[in-house]
Formats: structure tokens, sequence, C-alpha cells
């Protein structure tokens, strides 16, 4: 009888740990799938003084770990911006989306560039470095940004020589393409090169 009861004892702490080990597993991996952000707030629903500090505590913990082993990293909006500008005319897939509302609407903001109410980036103004044709009598353009941009249409497009354009508006266009109009009047479509 004693020994069926040790059995018992036993088979109920194992039965505890394994349903305990599981419970930890799984709260262990739905941590590793939301963000760090997500498991701090949820200690704000803890009512107990005591379990919510250490929720928090523990939480904190984690996301400074996560944080300084690369798991992640914080974004401002600015670093968002401008991360959006300088790849404004690439196609980035595994680049995230950095959707930043504009409150009322779209918005033009000093740097030069317009949004639409989404965040998103619909045209850019950027100061001209060099602007040149190349061998087929493509317009090439060098920005002060590092960027360039050549001219995918066939229009005819002539530079004036005693008079360059010294900025350009790239826009948005449809079905993917861009527009480029000189600060002197020319317009041209464009694909973005570097």
């Amino acid at each position: 009888c004693n020994d069926t009861s040790k059995r018992a004892k036993m088979m109920k702490y194992v039965y505890v740990s394994a349903i305990t080990g599981g419970m930890l597993l799984g709260c262990a991996s739905w941590a590793q799938e939301s963000s760090p952000l997500e498991t701090i707030y949820a200690c704000s629903s803890i009512e107990s003084d005591a379990e919510r500090l250490a929720c928090y505590d523990d939480a904190v913990g984690r996301t400074q770990t996560a944080q300084e082993a690369g798991e992640f990293t914080t974004v401002t909006r600015q670093e968002a911006e401008d991360v959006q500008r300088d790849t404004f005319g690439f196609s980035l897939p595994s680049l995230p989306r950095f959707n930043l509302p504009t409150f009322g609407g779209g918005s033009n903001r000093d740097d030069g560039v317009q949004t639409n109410e989404e965040g998103e980036i619909t045209e850019v103004t950027l100061q001209i470095e060099r602007i040149y044709a190349d061998a087929y009598d493509k317009v090439v353009i060098e920005f002060e940004n590092g960027q360039r941009w050549r001219q995918s249409d066939s229009d005819r497009i002539r530079i004036s020589r005693l008079r360059p354009p010294t900025e350009a508006t790239i826009k948005r266009a449809s079905l993917g393409s861009f527009l480029i109009r000189l600060n002197t009047g020319e317009r041209f479509k464009a694909t973005r090169e570097q």
C-alpha cells in the first residue's frame, strides 16, 4: 500500500511537472514570436503590484537581452522617414514598410518630401549634383544625396548648359513608374539606378 501511495504521488508530480513544463515552453515560444513590447504591455493588466512589478522586471530584462543580442532594434520616426526617402524609387520587398500616419491627410515636409494619407512618400524634391545625356541621348541625373536616375522614355530632352537645372521633383506615377520634373520645366519618365 505504501509503494502504491508513493507511486501515485510520483506520477502526480511527473504529471504536474509535464504540464508546467509544457506551459513554460508554450509561453517561451509565444514570447519569441510576439513583439518584445507586447510582453511589457501585457504586464499592465496584472492586478497584484508585486506580480506586476515582477512581470515588468522580467519582460524588460528579456527585451534588453534581445536588443543587445541584435534580435530586434527600435527605429525612430525620423530614421523611418530617412529610410523611406533614401529608398524612394527602389523595389525592396524584404524591407519592412513604415506606414507613418500624417494626421489630417498628406503632408509636404520641410525636406522636400510629400506623403499621402497613409504616410507613404508620393514625391521627393532633390538637389542635382550633376546632369548629363548618356551615349543614347537619355538624361542621367546624379543627386547630392547619392541617388542616380536615368530617363526611361523616348522623349528628347534638351538640357541647357548655360542654365542647367538645379533641382528635380521625382513623383510616383502609374504602374510603378516614376516621373521627373526639372525646375527648368522639362519632364520625363525615369528609373532609379543607384
